[in-house]
């Protein structure tokens, strides 16, 4: 019989801090599951919790640190957590009549912003459910209501079986991003599926607007390694990057005058759609101008990201 006791949860971080909080809302919920905590800095005296192990590493890559995780677990089950994200009520039992699937699939569920979230996180809140931030037409939160096969599943709410985890290869260690896509298209090449459980509920926190945004272009300035490996299926990855070269063509328009229509015919239903998904995401009128201009620089960071990454990864071939 299957229980809490089987699992063990990964969290990857920086500094005890940034999963104090994850940990005291797991361990309120659970006092028998394992948990296991990667990260780069460590003072001793802050470690306060039973059953909870700290591996410190200098590596900065989530990858690596859920695979050091991983490495040193023997449940049967693992859980991938953010350390930005705690659990809902029945967190591991939602997945106790589905733990069959986890001998060869994913299991993953929704991760929303908690209450009592400041002004800035509710705009980050509002603005992540917009297609121009998601680019996911199956993977927007909330909209899933049903338990159902899925394509993508983000890893800050994942639960598997270690040994499907190890005979995958585990996660690539040389990513510092996009881990999870990376993961995930190669189980898509062997057949394997990932399945949605509407109530494996985790919060996910939101940040201030400055990392957010950032973290939108970190995103993609690591994403050459994964898009290298895409198909036409996956074409929502490349349309932050051809907008971005669209809205860097400007000056094209003094060259070719023909140019200048078509130009500025797709800027303005450019921003008739970013204006649309404003209106219909707005909840306070107060919220609307910054909303707006936050939406545009969150769906035209990761381009501007990917073309500063694509010169990386070129001169790396280039040293290679």
């Amino acid at each position: 019989m299957i229980s809490t006791r089987d699992f063990t949860v990964i969290i990857p971080c920086i500094k005890y801090k940034d999963v104090s909080k994850s940990l005291k809302k797991i361990r309120s919920l659970y006092t028998d599951v394992k948990i296991i905590v990667c990260l780069n800095h460590l003072r001793k005296k802050k470690i306060k919790y039973k059953n909870v192990k700290f591996i410190v590493t200098k590596s900065p890559s989530i990858a690596e640190k859920r695979n050091i995780s991983v490495n040193n677990c023997k449940s049967k089950y693992i859980i991938f957590l953010d350390s930005d994200a705690y659990p809902d009520q029945n967190w591991i039992e939602s997945t106790f009549s589905f733990s069959k699937k986890m001998k060869n699939c994913i299991i993953g569920g929704p991760h929303i912003d908690p209450p009592n979230q400041n002004e800035d996180e509710k705009i980050i809140g509002l603005i992540k459910k917009s297609f121009l931030i998601t680019m996911k037409p199956d993977f927007q939160k909330n909209n899933i209501k049903k338990a159902q096969y899925i394509s993508f599943i983000p890893s800050a709410n994942w639960f598997l079986e270690r040994k499907f985890f190890n005979s995958m290869g585990q996660m690539d260690s040389r990513m510092l991003r996009n881990e999870d896509w990376d993961f995930i298209h190669r189980m898509k090449k062997k057949n394997y599926k990932l399945f949605y459980s509407p109530k494996t509920l985790v919060f996910h926190e939101n940040s201030t607007i400055k990392h957010f945004i950032r973290k939108r272009y970190i995103y993609g300035y690591h994403m050459w390694p994964v898009l290298k490996q895409l198909n036409i299926e996956n074409y929502y990855f490349f349309l932050p990057l051809l907008f971005s070269l669209f809205l860097l063509s400007f000056p094209l328009c003094f060259l070719f005058k023909i140019y200048f229509v078509p130009y500025f015919l797709i800027l303005i239903i450019y921003l008739s759609v970013v204006l649309f998904e404003t209106f219909r995401l707005c909840k306070k009128i107060r919220y609307f101008l910054k909303m707006l201009f936050v939406l545009i620089l969150a769906n035209l960071s990761p381009g501007f990201g990917i073309l500063m990454g694509f010169f990386n990864f070129v001169s790396k071939i280039d040293k290679g």
